[in-house]
């Protein structure tokens, strides 16, 4: 039986009201490659912290040309 934990990034929302990107990351347990738990974080990036989102984002690029920024 073998235990590992992986962080997923699995959800991305532009928010254009706010002109904001919202990022949804799972960190999961799984046991013998099947999910036994999953835990959910969240972090919304304003405009003025694009430089932080691209570097902590992967892929971001095309979300900040869909964002407007």
């Amino acid at each position: 039986m073998a235990f590992t934990e992986q962080t997923i990034l699995n959800q991305i929302t532009v928010l254009p009201a706010q002109s904001a990107i919202q990022v949804q990351w799972a960190n999961q347990v799984l046991r013998d490659n099947e999910v036994i738990s999953e835990t959910y974080h969240r972090k919304a990036y304003m405009k003025e912290q694009q430089a932080e989102f691209e570097a902590e984002v992967t892929g971001a690029a095309a979300y900040v040309t869909a964002a407007g920024w």
